[in-house]
């Protein structure tokens, strides 16, 4: 891969190299080149001791000022804590999408230097980031070929990515418990799990008076208030006929 450096304004994760009175010298890990921080670039008020704010092997997002090769001026102070927060999210994903892609070449016999050689150059510049890459070739398999990667490659990393970048389902289960002593008892208990089914949610029978109600989705959080609040209701319903409870009984 050859030298890139960074545009003017980009935000870009950095490790602190060294600390000096006057500067902080850090690596620049997207791009593999060294940056620096000014002292009056470190903070918006007064420094002291610029140990106060990074520490060595600190990994920082900074925003650069200036890139020229050999001289890339950044500044720490420029970056929001929420920009920080994204980029070094960001960033994590895409080095696990590196390590994911060095995965797929092994699969095939190709050593990480062979992959960068073959495809990886070509695969930044068509998607911009590898975790890009990996997500697009699950919406649409054929991607990867019309970019020009053998059948040999658009395999290995199609299967890489079902694998790693597949949306997760999330199943949650709520256990009812329903007992009643009225004659139509049977009937009441089918109705209370109707109000289920007609919700989406799937009705199980484990043995009086214990029932699974399900439902399954790719927000947890939507599935399972969507469980707990058909549950709660189906409870509140039916304890005018008798006896009702709800709890969340598992998820995965």
């Amino acid at each position: 891969m050859g030298q890139r450096l960074p545009e003017r304004n980009k935000l870009v994760v950095c490790r602190v190299s060294k600390i000096n009175p006057h500067s902080v010298i850090v690596y620049i890990l997207e791009y593999e080149t060294t940056g620096l921080i000014h002292v009056s670039e470190v903070a918006s008020r007064w420094v002291r001791d610029i140990r106060e704010f990074v520490k060595e092997k600190q990994y920082i997002v900074c925003r650069v000022m200036r890139s020229e090769p050999g001289n890339v001026s950044l500044s720490l102070k420029r970056v929001h804590r929420e920009d920080t927060a994204r980029k070094l999210n960001e960033f994590k994903r895409e080095r696990r999408a590196e390590k994911l892609l060095e995965m797929a070449g092994k699969s095939i016999g190709k050593d990480l230097t062979q992959t960068k050689k073959e495809i990886w150059d070509l695969l930044i510049e068509e998607f911009g980031t590898l975790t890009k890459m990996f997500e697009l070739s699950l919406k649409t398999p054929d991607l990867l070929a019309k970019k020009g990667l053998t059948d040999e490659w658009v395999k290995a990393i199609t299967e890489i990515a079902n694998k790693n970048f597949a949306e997760k389902t999330f199943i949650v289960k709520g256990l009812l418990k329903l007992i009643t002593h009225e004659p139509e008892g049977v009937e009441l208990i089918k109705k209370a799990l109707k109000k289920a089914e007609d919700e989406g949610l799937s009705v199980q029978y484990v043995s009086a008076p214990k029932y699974i109600i399900e439902a399954s989705g790719k927000n947890y959080k939507e599935v399972e208030n969507k469980v707990r609040t058909v549950g709660e209701k189906i409870t509140k319903d039916f304890e005018k006929h008798g006896e009702a409870s709800f709890k969340i009984e598992s998820k995965k």
